[in-house]
């Protein structure tokens, strides 16, 4: 839990960023700006601060007056973190359960848009809050990809992207709506009666309705590439510009930052990630080294009218 002084802070510094961010933006190389804990020395601190990814961190010497950033701004630290950030798909070699077919359906395995090819992850289960239907949730990008997808499309899983071998017999549901916006990459499918879906993560277990996850909270996700990964939310206010989209850069605002070794892979796209309590928190759709991107599951679900069972 988020303590209080420590939420004091984290207001004060979303307000901050508000008011600062086109400015940070507008030094050489950045790639976004965001809120979350400071890292001093290579270890991460309990300290709240401005964070600004750029592309490259280069030695303070080597930087004009006018390019350095600055220590701080109104009292509140300013952290610089290298990221390039790409929406995570082009799958690479994966663990075999995950790529597997699976029945039922669960999250964490692999799944994709036959007309597009690739593979993705299938997040899991969704309930329409209309019509009680349960329905795939992944991303945008892995079960749509295109400005000119169309509601029908089929979904097939496994995908067909790296090793996996998905075909046209493989069709488990159809693509029902999507969203991408500056908040949420993502993407709904129709079951299509070939197989069930149960409300589980492949290695984590049965979700338990969902959270707002707070700086320093560990999370935990199922992915397609990497299987079962850890990390902890090190940013919750990030607007970032994100490659790999039709037209090329989408910028984003307010996602969520998760911070380990690996915590997502190309491939990944589309897992949830889960507090410690299996709650929902976010629906992973980009990275860069060492760094995942989560569309807040609040977000998530408003855009799309649906609800974690």
């Amino acid at each position: 839990m988020t303590e209080p002084h420590r939420e004091d802070q984290l207001q004060r510094a979303r307000e901050l960023k508000l008011q600062v961010a086109p400015g940070l933006r507008a030094y050489p190389n950045v790639t976004g700006v965001g809120v979350g804990l400071k890292v001093t020395g290579g270890r991460r601190t309990e300290r709240v601060a401005i964070r600004v990814y750029v592309q490259r961190k280069v030695p303070r010497a080597e930087l004009t007056d006018a390019d350095r950033l600055p220590d701080e701004i109104d009292g509140i630290p300013v952290d610089v973190v290298e990221a390039v950030f790409e929406a995570h798909q082009g799958p690479e070699d994966a663990t075999a359960d995950h790529r597997a077919r699976h029945d039922p359906l669960l999250g964490g395995i692999s799944i994709g848009n036959l007309s597009l090819g690739g593979s993705g992850t299938l997040g899991g289960e969704v309930v329409d809050d209309r019509t009680g239907e349960p329905m795939i949730l992944s991303n945008w990008h892995v079960l749509c990809g295109r400005l000119d997808c169309a509601q029908g499309e089929a979904i097939i899983q496994p995908g067909t992207g790296g090793a996996d071998t998905g075909t046209a017999a493989d069709v488990v549901g159809y693509l029902s709506r999507s969203a991408l916006t500056a908040r949420v990459d993502a993407a709904l499918a129709r079951l299509s009666g070939a197989r069930p879906i149960v409300p589980e993560i492949l290695g984590i277990g049965p979700t338990k309705g969902t959270a707002t996850v707070g700086l320093g909270a560990d999370v935990v996700k199922s992915g397609r590439t990497s299987g079962v990964t850890a990390g902890v939310v090190t940013d919750v206010s990030a607007d970032v510009d994100v490659q790999g989209y039709p037209g090329g850069t989408h910028a984003f605002r307010d996602q969520l930052v998760i911070e380990d070794t690996d915590p997502s892979l190309p491939g990944d796209s589309g897992s949830l990630w889960l507090d410690t309590a299996n709650r929902v928190v976010g629906l992973n759709f980009a990275g860069s080294a060492g760094l995942a991107v989560a569309n807040p599951i609040a977000a998530v679900l408003a855009a799309l009218g649906v609800r974690v069972t």
